[in-house]
């Protein structure tokens, strides 16, 4: 994952609690809700046992999030962020019954986490998260979204892990005028708890992205002069706006975030299409739905709601401009390369206000490959063949861009890249 969430109005992101404070907070939460006339638990006895039905880990170049998840709404006592070498949160007076699957230790041992123990009793259930090092952690809890049901969530910071990918950005960027080459940032949607749509047959849009991306970062980097390297490198969560802040702080020359569509009614949707930004609203109804899909992914992964930047500065404005017309050309190159090269339908180029196409540094584009809920697509997008083929087709159509702006590739080598 990207980093931890940003800290709620009036929270400092260095607010801290040691595990006396944990205790005492507790204490403190239980005596308010029986003061209130509220049972802990969600008034026992009025409510359906709880069931966690699942317990996961995702490990991300700067921290590591382990995901909760219940069957129904759970009122949990932690503190929201701290450092330590552990960390507890409770469920005072609700006990829990494990699905099938779900251990009572989690074992995850990956340089952040050591495991998570989950203990149920009757007087109430207890989450002991053992840390591999003493260091920053974020405890919240997310309502059901979607088809996401209640979770409760653990950010651990990988220590130094934060200084090494910014170290690795700035290297990147510092190499990019010596090697004489332009650089390629590819984003794999989603991630993490972050499923996004979902296929027939188990078959998750996230793992879909970062077939196609891997696989594209790998075709980018046979074309001298050209250097593609992954936002994400791995199953695990990142903001929106993180994504093209990771291509700004690497110095990319272009924006491909690679999703897969889905339509409401199982099997009715299907072809590819390309966005670009647009101010004013997406070109119709279909783009708003799925504009509004994708950008709930920070709300899938307990990102808080950000405020727009105002756009006061002319020459930002200027600048944008360029970029979104820039957009439009790389758009229309790679469907016409992915049109020519496969029996998909080409749906056009179309525009919609994807936050994670915002950045005025660079083109940005976004690229529903095809349409993971119609079966045929989805067996489509789950093989390997076709997001090779697809990958080579989006690189044909990558060096159709430059050709047509008019921007010379040197001859520098190319070197297969992830900055995370």
């Amino acid at each position: 994952m990207g980093r931890l969430p940003a800290p709620r109005e009036g929270e400092s992101q260095t607010m801290r609690m040691d595990l006396r404070s944990i205790r005492t907070s507790g204490v403190a939460w239980v005596t308010a809700m029986m003061l209130a006339g509220i049972a802990p638990g969600f008034a026992a006895g009025a409510e359906a046992p709880v069931t966690i039905t699942g317990a996961m880990p995702f490990t991300g170049p700067t921290a590591t999030r382990v995901v909760i998840e219940f069957s129904r709404p759970v009122a949990h006592v932690a503190p929201d962020s701290g450092d330590g070498d552990r960390v507890i949160a409770t469920l005072p007076g609700e006990s829990v019954t494990l699905a099938p699957g779900v251990p009572t230790r989690l074992v995850v041992k990956d340089g952040v986490i050591d495991s998570l123990i989950i203990e149920s009793r009757e007087e109430g259930t207890r989450f002991t998260t053992y840390l591999h090092d003493t260091t920053a952690f974020a405890v919240f809890g997310l309502a059901a979204e979607g088809d996401k049901p209640y979770r409760l969530v653990i950010d651990v910071t990988r220590r130094g892990g934060e200084a090494a990918l910014q170290q690795q950005y700035s290297a990147l960027a510092a190499r990019k005028k010596k090697d004489r080459v332009r650089i390629i940032s590819v984003d794999a949607g989603h991630g993490g708890d972050d499923t996004g749509a979902r296929g027939p047959r188990g078959v998750l849009e996230k793992n879909v992205t970062l077939g196609v991306a891997r696989e594209l970062v790998d075709r980018i980097n046979q074309v001298a002069g050209l250097r593609g390297v992954l936002t994400r490198g791995g199953d695990y969560f990142i903001p929106l706006t993180e994504r093209y802040r990771i291509a700004e702080k690497m110095k990319a020359d272009l924006f491909v975030s690679v999703h897969c569509n889905s339509s409401r009614r199982r099997g009715r949707g299907n072809g590819t299409e390309v966005y670009f930004l647009s101010l004013k609203g997406a070109d119709d109804q279909a783009s708003k739905d799925l504009a509004d899909t994708e950008n709930a992914a920070d709300k899938v992964g307990g990102v808080p709601p950000q405020s727009e930047d105002a756009l006061v500065d002319i020459l930002y404005d200027v600048k944008r401009t360029s970029a979104l017309q820039q957009s439009q050309l790389l758009a229309e190159e790679l469907l016409d390369q992915v049109s020519i090269g496969s029996n998909l339908e080409s749906r056009g180029i179309k525009q919609a206000g994807f936050v994670v196409l915002k950045s005025v540094e660079f083109p940005s584009v976004l690229v529903e490959t095809a349409f993971i809920n119609n079966p045929t697509e989805a067996r489509l997008l789950n093989s390997k063949a076709f997001q090779k083929q697809m990958a080579s087709q989006l690189v044909a159509g990558l060096k159709n861009y430059f050709d047509k702006a008019g921007i010379a590739l040197g001859d520098g080598d190319a070197a297969a890249g992830s900055a995370r």
